[in-house]
């Protein structure tokens, strides 16, 4: 396609129009492509006895071209007849576009008219700075996230109050919503956000390092900008870490102080049915014991004083029965790791400007859980009592394993679901990132009032991201399976009009970026060359020692 001359028409309206959609004629020299955004200049729209000439924006939503000659009304005889004669058939392109709207109130906002374009109307290619209007102006504070699609010189900066109501970041594995995500995050601690981030797969722990060094050991690496304001917590001694620490950088041990569990919480925690009378009484009395004199007693102190009630003298049978059964429930909790002598420091995560990823890779799905039911519980709690000087925005990697939609909820189920209702109220917000969100529950997907939706194909996932959305745009939705990796369509109030962008500008280096199969594939084949090698190398022969003689 040739590039058209600013003032060239590149179509002409044909056929029925509608408020929101029309059809146009144009040829293969100057097709414009597919979601390219059209100007229908001066539309008249008519208020009372009053005409106003406006300035439309619409967007190709579809291609396809139509001859003139060789139509579907030929026979297969007729076909021939009209070839041989050499005739070129005049070929012409058939397009559909959506009507955006237009700008009113010196371009503060963008209406959608309520009147058809008349056919026979020219079109022209938007111009970058018409479209700078529509996408990017009259935003304060924006968060910068990357540019129009098919329009590199066009930035997009979100709204910020665009997330006053939650925001949901959906996309299939490897469609890049991480690097999306840790985008944001950039962009709101740079903006002055408190942000605390439930990460279970390790993506957002190399924030403090540049970009270009991401595989570089964190000594040696560039620091981003805000390094210093990020705060790495991780489970002690988890079994599987996704980084070792000297690839990350300095952490902190994230612990939760055992002893300050009251007695309802251990016996939930473990498990202990509420029915099982005898069984929580004994928990009580090791506890008690305990609390009087050892006030930093663990899990393993409670089954060891568990296991002395059951041989002291004094109590009846029932009382040792049930102290011998209740080590059984309490077993299970002395396995995890996330016990410690301290509490994780909330207060030091609610700091201003203060960027808190809590690094989850490796622990078990009970651990996730719980943390996580355990952090939102902690900054709800200080929310009601008007205690949070600063808003709270949290993120939650993989939603769908936290909040699902079938089957039994999850420890931290309730409190998502409490927040995702009554959360902006108290200055609480939330960032669910999945990539399948048709697994997350219906309700509270359906809390947040913007969407940054990237590549899907599952059918089911797309329809659970059309039920969720607050704006109708079937005509934007229809091109998700065909978005390229780093493209995402937007959705909500974060911009005046839904738009597809292509993400872009990110600092820090990618914790969860996909494996270079290639390349992983090339070291497996040098480390069996270097095998075979050593494989084929004949035994080193040691020369007998000679005896020594005798004295």
């Amino acid at each position: 396609m040739t590039e058209p001359e600013s003032d060239t028409p590149v179509g002409y309206i044909v056929g029925e129009s509608s408020p929101y959609t029309f059809s146009f004629v144009t040829t293969p020299d100057l097709v414009p492509g597919k979601l390219e955004y059209l100007t229908v200049r001066g539309v008249t729209e008519r208020i009372g006895d009053q005409a106003r000439q406006r300035d439309v924006l619409a967007q190709v939503t579809a291609l396809g071209a139509g001859p003139a000659i060789l139509t579907d009304d030929l026979t297969y005889q007729e076909k021939p007849d009209v070839l041989q004669k050499e005739f070129r058939d005049r070929s012409c392109i058939i397009g559909e576009a959506r009507i955006i709207g237009y700008l009113k109130d010196n371009a503060k906002s963008v209406h959608r008219p309520h009147f058809a374009v008349v056919p026979g109307h020219p079109l022209h290619v938007a111009d970058n700075a018409f479209l700078h209007k529509f996408f990017a102006t009259g935003i304060e504070s924006g968060i910068e996230i990357g540019h129009l699609i098919n329009h590199k010189d066009v930035q997009i900066k979100l709204d910020p109050n665009g997330l006053r109501r939650h925001l949901a970041i959906m996309a299939q594995t490897g469609a890049g919503k991480s690097y999306l995500a840790g985008r944001l995050l950039e962009n709101l601690v740079e903006l002055g956000a408190t942000v605390v981030v439930l990460d279970p797969n390790a993506d957002y722990v190399q924030l403090r390092k540049t970009a270009q060094d991401a595989n570089t050991p964190y000594q040696n690496a560039h620091k981003t900008p805000f390094a210093s304001r990020v705060d790495l917590y991780r489970i002690p001694g988890a079994e599987h870490p996704r980084f070792p620490g000297e690839q990350v950088g300095p952490s902190q041990p994230f612990t939760i102080r055992f002893a300050d569990l009251d007695l309802d919480e251990i016996c939930e925690l473990a498990g202990v049915p509420e029915r099982a009378l005898r069984q929580r009484e004994a928990v009580q009395k090791a506890v008690e014991s305990l609390q009087a004199t050892n006030t930093h007693y663990t899990p393993t102190d409670l089954l060891k004083r568990l296991r002395e009630l059951e041989s002291a003298q004094g109590i009846d049978r029932k009382e040792r029965k049930a102290a011998r059964e209740a080590p059984y429930y309490i077993e299970a909790l002395a396995q995890h790791r996330i016990w410690g002598q301290v509490d994780f420091n909330l207060d030091a995560m609610l700091l201003p400007q203060k960027l808190t990823v809590i690094d989850l890779a490796g622990a078990a799905q009970w651990t996730v859980t719980y943390v996580a039911d355990k952090v939102l519980r902690n900054i709800w709690r200080r929310a009601l009592a008007d205690q949070l000087a600063h808003p709270v925005f949290v993120l939650l990697e993989q939603a769908h394993t936290l909040v699902p939609d079938e089957g039994p909820p999850t420890r931290a189920s309730s409190i998502i679901s409490t927040i995702a209702r009554e959360g902006t109220k108290f200055r609480v917000f939330l960032l669910f990132v999945t990539h399948r969100p048709s697994k997350v529950a219906r309700e509270t997907l359906s809390q947040c009032g913007s969407q940054i939706v990237m590549q899907v194909t599952n059918p089911c996932d797309r329809v659970a991201i059309e039920n969720a959305a607050q704006v109708s745009c079937k005509e934007l939705m229809a091109h998700l399976p065909d978005l390229n990796q780093g493209e995402a369509l937007v959705l909500g109030p974060l911009l005046r009009v839904p738009a597809l962008i292509a993400v872009s500008g990110r600092v820090s280096a990618e914790g969860g970026a996909d494996v270079d199969l290639v390349q992983e594939l090339e070291k497996g084949r040098r480390s069996a060359s270097i095998t075979r090698v050593q494989e084929k190398r004949p035994p080193a022969v040691v020369a007998p020692r000679e005896r020594e003689p005798m004295l």
